[in-house]
């Protein structure tokens, strides 16, 4: 069913072609004049307009019409009716833009089928320019620079993968899971020039060795029990463009064998199958597996690491880019703010000194969704400790704390049960803070300040007394405080000899 637009000044005329478009299920727009049809053009978007070319008899006003919807969106066909003996007028129709013309008197049989076939062809249309807008915001987004990232690995990075994207040359991605291998092979596929056929990606550990042969090569119908027909396998479906074997350190050495052949001869044979079919496609690998130490477990074929690492690229993982956190998670909050249709919240400070010192053993990825998950928890616009998963604060918890982790020396006091959690956490330093807000993201009662700050002065003594060798005098020296002070600060608080006292059995009187 199609829009379509009909403009003739004589009223019967448009009643007639009215109906018999309605009875194939198309939506009728009547027009009996110019200026009403190009106010309903601009309107109602017909599919198609249908116009006669003199109106009134005699005069082309029909060519003006369609110069103008020309004007207004070239992409709506056009088919325009003609009178015997006015062909001329027609020829100037089709070269002003019109997609066919009807020559009075014309068959209803055949009237139908012109526009479905103009309404089939604009579809096809419709069709190319949205996939060829695909491939352009597909471009677009996988382009070198709106990968995040400034760090100078990162910098080293993109300058392979510019040198070598438009190269035939086979890409071995490394790196730890969740520092975006597929990402790298995406941009290598979408900035060569390759860029406009398929990119494929397949999980290599996802599936058992007979499925991934299959899965990769194809199969004959029968060839095996559930082989119920023919078909194509993802090297054939990537034919002309490229293909992403991720995970390529868990391939069976059987299939490994036959993966070799096909880089060696670019030929397939599909299972059950005695003829070869040549296929143009360039392999990508990725790993976070150490292939070298497979190779010594033969495991993994030494021939085949050497053909699929022709040029290889090292992701670093998380922790070694420190410095590009914050233009991480400010891209991750961007975002999630579009995707809700949100203003961007703001990060507190604490929150990415924290996210700066978490070591983030699951890379961009866990980045990614800590900041998804601190999206959703965040009040007033702010993210703020307590919003950070609970391993993170934890984690970050357990640093020492040293000058470099300083980030305020005034203390604050925990709130009141009921309240928020302050955005200047409690203590003076990172571990302090994610001490506290992840005892307040369990939901537990916050100890007294004095007793806190009391265990974090305890162990950090301890550290010190530890690395010099159990020499408590020259602890002392270093912390600036006399021994005295020392045994007094080492000694249990007061709330720890109440604790203490309470459980020692009292004297019977």
């Amino acid at each position: 069913m199609a829009k379509i637009l009909i403009v003739d000044d004589d009223p019967a005329m448009v009643s007639v072609l009215s109906e018999v478009l309605r009875e194939h299920r198309h939506e009728v727009l009547p027009a009996s004049s110019p200026e009403r049809a190009l106010q309903l053009v601009k309107e109602s978007a017909p599919d198609l307009v249908l116009s006669d070319i003199e109106m009134p008899e005699g005069k082309p006003i029909g060519l003006k019409l369609l110069q103008q919807i020309k004007e207004y969106n070239r992409s709506i066909p056009v088919v325009m009716i003609t009178g015997q003996g006015t062909k001329e007028r027609a020829v100037q129709a089709l070269r002003a833009g019109a997609h066919d013309f009807i020559e009075k008197p014309f068959q209803i049989d055949e009237l139908v089928k012109r526009l479905d076939n103009a309404l089939i062809q604009q579809k096809a249309v419709h069709a190319l320019e949205e996939n060829v807008e695909l491939r352009r915001q597909l471009q677009d987004k996988f382009r070198f620079d709106t990968m995040i990232g400034s760090s100078p690995r990162m910098e080293a990075v993109y300058r392979l993968i510019e040198r070598v994207a438009n190269t035939e040359s086979t890409v071995l991605i490394l790196g730890e899971s969740g520092t975006g291998k597929e990402l790298v092979a995406r941009a290598l596929h979408y900035n060569s020039r390759r860029a406009a056929m398929p990119f494929v990606a397949v999980n290599c550990s996802a599936l058992p060795e007979h499925l991934l042969e299959s899965e990769l090569f194809g199969h004959r119908k029968g060839a095996f029990t559930g082989a119920a027909f023919d078909k194509m396998g993802l090297f054939q479906h990537a034919d002309g463009g490229s293909i992403l074997l991720d995970e390529i350190g868990s391939m069976a050495p059987s299939l490994q064998s036959k993966l070799l052949r096909f880089l060696q001869d670019r030929e397939l044979r599909r299972v059950g199958d005695t003829d070869t079919i040549k296929v143009d496609v360039r392999v990508l690998a990725s790993t976070n597996e150490p292939l070298q130490q497979k190779m010594l477990d033969k495991t993994f074929r030494e021939d085949l690491f050497y053909r699929i690492s022709v040029i290889p690229v090292q992701l670093p993982p998380l922790r070694d880019r420190v410095e590009d956190i914050p233009l991480l998670v400010n891209h991750f909050v961007q975002l999630c703010s579009k995707r809700q249709g949100t203003t961007p919240p703001r990060v507190s400070d604490e929150m990415m000194s924290v996210m700066k010192a978490y070591r983030w053993p699951g890379n961009v990825r866990e980045l990614q969704n800590a900041v998804e998950r601190a999206f959703a928890l965040c009040d007033n616009g702010v993210f703020l400790l307590k919003d950070l998963p609970e391993r993170v604060l934890e984690a970050v918890a357990g640093i020492p704390a040293t000058p470099t982790t300083t980030v305020s020396q005034r203390p604050a006091p925990l709130p009141a049960a009921g309240q928020e959690m302050p955005e200047t956490a409690v203590g003076s330093t990172l571990a302090e803070m994610a001490a506290g807000a992840a005892q307040w993201s369990r939901g537990l009662p916050p100890m007294q300040l004095k007793e806190f700050l009391h265990g974090q002065e305890v162990n950090y003594i301890e550290q010190v007394i530890q690395s010099v060798g159990g020499d408590k005098e020259k602890a002392a020296q270093m912390l600036g405080i006399s021994m005295a002070t020392l045994y007094r600060k080492l000694a249990p608080s007061s709330e720890e000899m109440s604790v203490v006292e309470k459980s020692q059995p009292q004297p019977q009187v």
